[in-house]
């Protein structure tokens, strides 16, 4: 807008100018004078009635460039003052003209058109010839390197405009990784601070319990006639029963925070690498042997997060309810579409369906919220189960999406694991 306002100045004050020294150059010939007024005049009135329009589309200007040529050439040949025109002629030709082939073209046409209206001003003699190709000549070459030259600038603005657009958003790229590569590393000091920590107080928990039951056990056993203290030892071995368990609850949920925390896939690993550490702590922890088969390539960030959280989650319920020696985990990619298959030779599930859905007696948000999760990327999740014949968890999910509200690189890190 403020580039057209230049032109809207320099446009008028230019034709006025123009129209002041015809006025008083050609002061004896008071036609000519008339006929230039009524030549800027023309000019006037297109511009600032169309023309100036098209210096914001110039796609559309080649009109406006053809007038402005013809209606200049008009007035040179009324007095060859009206030439100076030119100065602006030249520069909005290449401002009307989008592709430098046509705006050179334009002006080799105006430069001739020109001079022929000077030459026809001047009554064409050889005199009038001569002077009018030499004052077009220099012109014209005089056009052409000026127009040329902010052009190869304007394209250089261009490129650099690009270049900043690529810059910024490769510098955003990099703040990203570098966030989630922090967030990444204090996870897995978060892992490591609840293993050595509070895993550990709840498994001394778990020892101390186990240790109390056999002693007060040893105690009873070693006086079977005495009278049970009003059966406080009986109550004491039950709380004690009910200390190791609720230990043992929570050591595993600690458990499987640790591996929830700690297997997040990184910017230098793939999920692949994620699902084979997530499978060793898993065995080293539940005695359960985990056999893990992946590909090895890259995924769709959001489809790694999906993907090792099921994995997770199957792997929890496992823990909690399979009762399994073997486990299986599956990674393959084709048509499109990441597979995960997750199977055990556990109890299996009797009702698999209100499993996932989260309607059968018993089930927990776990198997439901990871259906949720999945169907934000139009993935599908389908458990093979039954009584005593094992589990299978099969997800999909296609591995280019676009990341959905809610589901991103951190989405799910501190959900529930459990079933």
């Amino acid at each position: 807008m403020d580039g057209r306002r230049w032109w809207d100045v320099a446009f008028g004050a230019g034709c006025v100018i123009v129209g002041a020294l015809v006025s008083v150059s050609a002061a004896g010939a008071p036609e000519r004078v008339i006929g230039v007024w009524v030549v800027l005049a023309v000019l006037c009135l297109v511009y600032y009635t169309a023309g100036r329009r098209t210096l914001e589309r110039p796609q559309g200007g080649l009109w406006f460039a053809i007038t402005l040529i013809a209606l200049t050439a008009v007035g040179t040949a009324l007095s060859p003052n009206v030439l100076t025109l030119q100065c602006l002629v030249f520069p909005l030709l290449w401002v009307l003209t989008p592709e430098t082939r046509n705006a050179i073209v334009l002006n080799i046409v105006s430069a001739a058109t020109l001079a022929i209206g000077f030459i026809v001003g001047r009554g064409a003699t050889p005199d009038a010839i001569v002077q009018g190709l030499a004052i077009q000549s220099v012109s014209l070459v005089f056009a052409l390197s000026l127009g040329l030259w902010i052009t190869r600038i304007a394209e250089l603005g261009d490129e650099k405009a690009r270049l900043l657009v690529s810059l910024q958003a490769a510098q955003a790229e990099s703040e990203r990784a570098s966030r989630e590569a922090g967030a990444a590393a204090e996870r897995e000091r978060l892992a490591r601070d609840i293993h050595d920590t509070i895993a550990q107080s709840l498994t001394s928990v778990v020892l101390l319990a186990q240790r109390a039951r056999s002693e007060v056990g040893m105690t009873v056993a070693d006086t079977p006639d005495a009278a049970p203290l009003d059966g406080r030892p009986i109550a004491a071995l039950e709380s004690i029963d009910l200390i190791e368990s609720t230990a043992r609850d929570a050591l595993g949920e600690a458990r499987a925070l640790v591996a929830t925390m700690a297997a997040m896939p990184t910017a230098d690993t793939t999920l692949g690498d994620s699902l084979r550490r997530l499978g060793t702590r898993f065995e080293r922890e539940t005695g359960v042997q985990v056999r893990v088969d992946t590909a090895a390539e890259h995924l769709p960030r959001v489809a790694e997060v999906v993907l090792l959280r099921c994995a997770q989650e199957g792997l929890a319920n496992i823990r909690k309810h399979a009762s399994a020696s073997h486990a299986t985990i599956e990674l393959s990619v084709a048509d499109g579409s990441a597979l995960l298959r997750l199977s055990d030779d556990g109890v299996g599930i009797p009702d698999a369906a209100g499993a996932l859905l989260g309607t059968a007696p018993g089930a927990g948000f776990g198997l439901h919220g990871l259906h949720d999760r999945v169907a934000l990327l139009g993935g599908t999740v389908e458990i093979v189960s039954g009584h005593g014949a094992g589990t299978t968890l099969v997800v999909r999910v296609p591995v280019a999406v676009a990341e959905p509200i809610g589901v991103g690189p951190s989405a799910g890190v501190g959900d529930e694991v459990g079933g």
